[in-house]
């Protein structure tokens, strides 16, 4: 296949740039074009040479998005038409929700926006074939009656192996991984769960990508354990190695971090949103939680590490792979 992808971020730390790296790895024997606003630092950042990196600001695809007076109109009805002519076509054109964007610009026969658990407006929708739902619960992202697709990403491994920490971790502990951009990432219900819960919390956090303030009282609460930016392989043994993994997300497009922990932690206890509300999720150990969250502690494991890493096949890099393949197939628009 031929694909355009269009994001925010190369690199960096975060469920997007997360996702940008896993689609990119999961397409290495496809043709890649990708379009980003930053080149970050970090292991999401490694690539091959194979895939075509180019900015949004550059010469190719400069003004291409635009919708002022003068120069939206010269990108509109000039250039974009005589980009369209001149530049190859693509099998997909698929654009994270923060990418830029380029629809107008390309060839495509299947055009893909991926909210990233953004809402989209119908005049946004309208301008591709489908919006690419990451969990079945994304459906509340959309307008009814808009063309959706479920296209949950690749999910790799987080790090081949596991590697003890050189930071004082405790004995017994659960564990989050959560930047707080806001209420919806559950602060309010990491510290009430800091308070009633039986061990301390883990708290893995980084502002590789986008910098934020740490609330103080999380760094001084006595039963968090804040770590920033962790590397991979020992952000591994942490899900491993705690009692359970705790999600405290009130909506999520995906969530990265719980997916990783289907795979590594021998309990997840969350809201039923975005990767949970799969029903092949069910068939892992996952303790439900309503709006509220109240973790029943005691039936919580008691000892850790589980028994090993899960084999979750319906987010393997193949699905993903061949879920493109079958859409380009059937709605080509050539």
């Amino acid at each position: 296949m031929k694909v355009l992808l269009s994001a925010r971020w190369l690199g960096g730390a975060g469920g997007g740039e997360r996702c940008l790296y896993s689609i990119v790895r999961a397409l290495e024997a496809d043709s890649v074009d990708l379009v980003v606003f930053h080149r970050l630092g970090g292991p999401l950042a490694t690539i091959g040479p194979e895939v075509r990196v180019s900015s949004p600001t550059g010469w190719r695809w400069r003004g291409s998005a635009s919708h002022s007076v003068i120069k939206g109109a010269l990108a509109q009805g000039i250039v974009n038409p005589l980009r369209r002519r001149l530049s190859p076509g693509y099998d997909v054109y698929l654009q994270l929700f923060h990418g830029a964007d380029l629809t107008q610009a390309v060839h495509a026969k299947v055009r893909l926006l991926v909210p990233s658990g953004n809402h989209i407006d119908a005049a946004k929708a309208g301008k591709y074939d489908f919006i690419a739902l990451q969990a079945p619960d994304n459906l509340r992202f959309v307008p009814k009656g808009t063309p959706t697709v479920l296209l949950p990403p690749p999910l790799l491994e987080l790090s081949g192996r596991a590697e003890r920490p050189q930071f004082d971790v405790p004995d017994f502990f659960y564990l989050t991984v959560l930047n707080p951009y806001g209420a919806v990432k559950g602060l309010d219900d990491l510290v009430r769960a800091a308070d009633s819960a039986p061990y301390p919390i883990v708290w893995c956090h980084s502002r590789r990508t986008v910098d934020f303030s740490v609330p103080p009282h999380l760094l001084a609460h006595p039963r968090i354990v804040p770590i920033e930016d962790p590397p991979l392989a020992q952000l591994r043994y942490l899900y491993e190695h705690c009692l359970a993994y705790l999600c405290f997300s009130r909506s999520e497009g995906f969530g990265w971090a719980v997916a990783d922990a289907l795979r590594y932690s021998r309990c997840v206890v969350s809201r039923p949103v975005g990767v949970l509300s799969f029903p092949e999720a069910q068939e892992c150990p996952v303790m439900e939680v309503g709006e509220e969250w109240e973790a029943d502690w005691q039936s919580l494991p008691q000892s850790p590490p589980g028994t090993g890493p899960r084999e979750l096949n319906w987010l393997s890099p193949e699905r993903f792979r061949d879920t493109l393949r079958a859409l380009v197939r059937e709605t080509a628009r050539f």
